[in-house]
């Protein structure tokens, strides 16, 4: 029997009695998710029927397919994840919303499902990540109301199950899921529709926790051409640590380091997590934007769903996913996105990127001149490029000086501003020690990188 069929709903369980208890915590995320939760309270009564017949299409506690998307720099996760959100076999969170389920399990561990629930959208705007992270407004918002009524909903089916079920990790994520769906008004064609979890990030405690939740769960991973990761990447970095220092780089209390950032992330993420590479394949970014359908079809086969032709629209809720980039706006293919860029290289940066990265550009398929494709006078190219700062490193200093120590002496702040110079070299030092580091790994010994799908 489905769990789900009107049978097991249990007459004595009132919907409208969903335990929430957190009120006198201290904790501010908290408050403010009780606060939200309580002024839908009066529209979610009318709600819960039709979130209650929605449910009958879902066998929530057998959805234990689950295949975890990650990225390496900014190489498409997104875009990925909106290829699949039309899918009638799937189920998943726009954008980042799904992102924190493991970091918000394991900061409110005491908190009951039910809590956990209605508490998680509110945690994940917390987290400042933008609109990609809200729940409730912005171009793929669901109802606050729509989405409680959900979770009142599964607590009129499964809320008389034990407590030791209820308290699984995993059920966290199968439940918060479908109680998005659910509030998205999302109907599948089978009671175990494969969820789709946005990882994103390629964190490898959350990747073990994963399986450690579901054995049999997989991973995708997007790739990009190296160069234009590695550019693109760098302005990520750039943006991200200006964001924390409240675009205030002169008031910071630390220096900048996008540089030695952007390659200690990039040189992590390019191999599956410890002990899946028999679960994991990669995806191209590129591929995303010039050849599609192939594409797809191949990430359909692999999923084990059948392909869809909403496997070709772009979307989030249903609604067109647009991404922005340097003032231009676009919804799916773009062609010219998979053109390499690299702003932000130099041309012997370039030559640094083939020699040391040569793996992921024959095994990925990306284009590079013939004499890189020799593992020798690849070793001594970077033997003699080491030595020379990258261009992004003289960004960087440019970053540190100009918007740093400069203020910071003119300002008075004698000790921060004399730190620069140390800092720099610091850097640098740094950056020699990781690029040397990853020539042994790569270029003498070898290293396993992702496989292609």
């Amino acid at each position: 029997m489905n769990p789900a069929t009107p049978s097991a709903i249990r007459p004595d369980l009132d919907a409208m009695s969903l335990p929430v208890g957190f009120h006198r915590s201290s904790d501010e995320r908290l408050q403010d998710a009780l606060r939200s939760y309580s002024d839908e309270l009066g529209a979610l009564e009318g709600l819960i029927a039709g979130k209650l017949d929605l449910l009958k299409c879902y066998d929530v506690a057998a959805m234990e397919r689950v295949v975890a998307i990650c990225f390496w720099g900014r190489s498409g996760s997104h875009l990925l994840a909106s290829y699949l959100d039309g899918h009638d076999e799937l189920v998943l969170m726009p954008e980042n919303r799904g992102e924190a389920i493991y970091e918000f399990w394991q900061k409110f561990p005491g908190l009951t499902l039910w809590e956990k629930l209605v508490a998680y959208p509110t945690f994940v705007l917390s987290k400042k990540w933008g609109p990609g992270a809200d729940f409730f407004s912005g171009n793929y918002a669901i109802g606050a109301a729509h989405y409680y009524a959900a979770v009142h909903a599964l607590f009129a089916v499964y809320g008389d199950r034990a407590a030791e079920w209820l308290g699984e990790r995993r059920r966290f994520l199968q439940f918060a899921h479908v109680a998005y769906a659910l509030a998205a008004g999302r109907r599948v064609a089978g009671p175990r529709p494969l969820i789709i979890f946005a990882q994103h990030w390629p964190d490898e405690q959350v990747a073990q926790l994963f399986i450690e939740d579901f054995p049999e769960g997989r991973f995708i991973h997007t790739v990009r051409d190296p160069i234009s990761t590695f550019d693109s990447w760098f302005n990520r970095q750039v943006d991200v640590q200006k964001t924390v220092r409240g675009n205030r780089l002169d008031l910071a209390l630390r220096y900048v380091n996008p540089a030695t950032e952007t390659f200690r992330w990039l040189v992590l993420w390019d191999h599956s997590h410890a002990g899946m590479q028999a679960r994991t394949r990669a995806l191209r970014f590129e591929d995303l934007h010039v050849a599609l359908e192939a594409t797809m079809r191949r990430v359909a086969d692999w999923l084990g769903v059948a392909f869809r032709p909403s496997m070709l629209e772009s979307t989030f809720n249903g609604v067109p996913f647009v991404w922005k980039s340097d003032g231009v706006a676009w919804v799916g293919a773009n062609p010219a996105n998979a053109q390499r860029r690299s702003q932000n290289l130099s041309k012997l940066d370039r030559w640094l990127m083939f020699a040391l990265l040569r793996q992921n550009f024959m095994e990925w398929g990306y284009p590079m001149p013939r004499i890189f494709r020799f593992r020798v006078p690849c070793m001594f190219i970077v033997a003699g490029l080491l030595w020379l700062p990258m261009k992004i490193e003289r960004l960087t200093a440019r970053m540190i000086i100009r918007c740093q120590a400069l203020p910071a002496l003119h300002n008075g702040h004698l000790g921060f501003g004399c730190r620069a110079p140390y800092v720099l070299l610091k850097l640098r030092l740094l950056m020699m020690r990781m690029l040397a580091g990853e020539t042994r790994t790569r270029l003498i010994r070898g290293k396993k990188i992702l496989q292609l799908l």
